[in-house]
């Protein structure tokens, strides 16, 4: 992937610029298929950098700007406080996110912590502000140009959004494309095989932040009973997740059967 992206950061910079080899960008852009031409084309350098920052620091646990030095499984929540402030938003037993809304052109970040205080997920919300200077600039045709092709992609569940997965060493970078085909926010967690599942509660826990649906009233999670079973893949969970106002409505409301695996992997039943 590292030759991939310094690859295609040289193809970037040349087609913002305007030339490769004395060729203008339209004839290189003849070379690349129509997707990634369009993509490139339209991307700023401002939108480049973000997302290279975003991809590059993933690989220390850390996101960048105002959060830059905060790092996955080492900062604490005091060293959050101490860097950037208190929450507007504190965590609540329906969110478990510190939320902090950025202003004046600054990005909006949220925070997940272990029990022993130290952050177990971040997420970047980017600018509300030129939005498309920042991740409203980012289409999954550029993120493919800019850092390659995503190790996984899934779906979730209710939203249909998709979640580009990027294992950046000991972490995983995820993409949460909205309906407009652009990234609506970005999440950085450990990566999955550093996970060691141990129950159905958190089971449901983990499998509910991997699908982003957090903040989500509307899908109920069950552990089936809460046995662990076993297949070809190893022990797992089995997670069934309901819609109520589906089920309101006179259907039986499941949305999806998944399998949590122990060490994080999880998949879709058929």
């Amino acid at each position: 992937m590292t030759l991939k992206k310094t690859t295609s950061k040289m193809i970037a910079a040349s087609l913002l610029t305007g030339s490769v080899l004395g060729f203008t960008a339209p004839v290189l852009a003849e070379s690349v298929h129509a997707t990634s031409e369009t993509a490139v084309a339209s991307t700023n350098q401002q939108v480049v950098e973000t997302l290279n920052q975003l991809y590059d620091q993933a690989f220390s646990g850390e996101m960048p700007k105002l959060v830059d030095g905060l790092q996955i499984n080492v900062s604490t929540k005091e060293d959050v406080h101490n860097q950037i402030g208190l929450p507007e938003d504190p965590a609540t037993n329906d969110d478990p996110f510190d939320h902090y809304h950025g202003s004046m052109g600054q990005a909006s970040y949220a925070f997940a912590y272990h029990q022993n205080g130290t952050i177990s997920e971040i997420r970047y919300f980017g600018t509300q502000v030129e939005r498309q200077q920042n991740l409203g600039g980012i289409s999954p045709a550029v993120l493919s140009e800019q850092i390659g092709s995503a190790d996984k992609i899934l779906t979730v569940p209710n939203t249909n959004e998709k979640d580009y997965v990027y294992i950046t060493g000991d972490y995983e970078l995820h993409f949460v494309i909205g309906d407009d085909q652009k990234v609506d926010h970005v999440n950085l967690t450990p990566a999955t095989d550093q996970t060691n599942i141990s129950s159905g509660a958190a089971a449901i826990e983990y499998l509910r932040h991997e699908l982003d649906l957090d903040n989500n009233d509307d899908i109920a999670f069950s552990d089936m009973g809460g046995d662990l079973k076993k297949d070809k893949a190893g022990s797992y969970y089995t997670i069934k997740l309901t819609s109520k106002s589906m089920q309101e409505e006179g259907g039986t409301g499941t949305v999806g059967l998944y399998k949590v695996y122990q060490d994080g992997t999880y998949k879709l039943e058929n």
